[in-house]
């Protein structure tokens, strides 16, 4: 039975991160968005949540070298240290927040964010630094605590005009350093224990795996027909968590 329960969940785990990891490596944020509603459905809250933050770093590096001459390495500076400081906000609600609530509350996000994302490059924000670095700091909270968050940060790159391989550069740059300090903060409070951190290393594979097939076929498909897929499963799979959930709670 627990042979079987572990199959299941890394068989999970590995379709939900080459979804994820491919939404990633395409639009430059969405890993946690794309994957976790599928992870939701065999894994509990925080196991999703760390083994997303943990495994998405590879796919952060590897889209920073492939886009390393686009990237606004200054102008992330702020952001970075903004992102960073929300992180012990994000382990605090993490720790404390129980695991059937996390689950409805991820799925409630994934289904306003999906939404959200959809709209993403018809929305305008004003251009100021300020508003930035706040907004950074609010996602290094909700990425350690939830695992999403990255639509935000996207809305914000694309009010002050960047380019779609700069955000596929700037804002892994970004989740590379506030994820990182976040999965430093899962290992010292515990959270890697032996079953979580063998469905991270498992789920390193399907992460590479999205990563090329995001590089080999992202620019033979029209932007707006993957986009569309993209969201309409998310939000699909987003309400079915919030059903089990709340399901199991009844």
């Amino acid at each position: 039975m627990v042979v079987n329960k572990i199959f299941v969940d890394i068989l999970v785990s590995f379709v939900a991160l080459v979804f994820g990891s491919f939404v990633l490596c395409t639009s430059g944020f969405g890993i946690g968005l794309a994957a976790s509603p599928f992870m939701l459905l065999a894994i509990d809250a925080k196991t999703v949540v760390v083994i997303i933050n943990t495994v998405s770093l590879a796919a952060f590096a590897l889209l920073i070298l492939q886009n390393r001459n686009k990237i606004n390495y200054r102008e992330m500076c702020l952001p970075i240290a903004a992102g960073i400081l929300g992180v012990p906000v994000g382990l605090v609600f993490f720790g404390r927040m129980n695991p059937e609530i996390l689950s409805i509350f991820i799925g409630t996000m994934i289904v306003i964010l999906g939404f959200f994302a959809k709209y993403l490059n018809r929305q305008i924000i004003n251009k100021n630094t300020p508003l930035f670095i706040v907004v950074s700091f609010i996602v290094g909270g909700l990425l350690t605590s939830t695992g999403i968050g990255g639509p935000l940060m996207a809305l914000v790159a694309l009010a002050r005009g960047w380019t779609k391989d700069t955000i596929r550069g700037s804002l892994p740059l970004f989740y590379l350093f506030v994820e990182g300090t976040a999965v430093a903060g899962y290992s010292l409070t515990g959270r890697l224990d032996r079953s979580t951190l063998t469905l991270t290393i498992v789920g390193l594979v399907p992460v590479l795996i999205g990563f090329f097939l995001a590089s080999a076929f992202a620019k033979k498909v029209p932007e707006t027909t993957y986009r569309k897929l993209i969201v309409v499963v998310i939000i699909t799979a987003g309400l079915l968590v919030i059903f089990k959930e709340a399901s199991g709670l009844v």
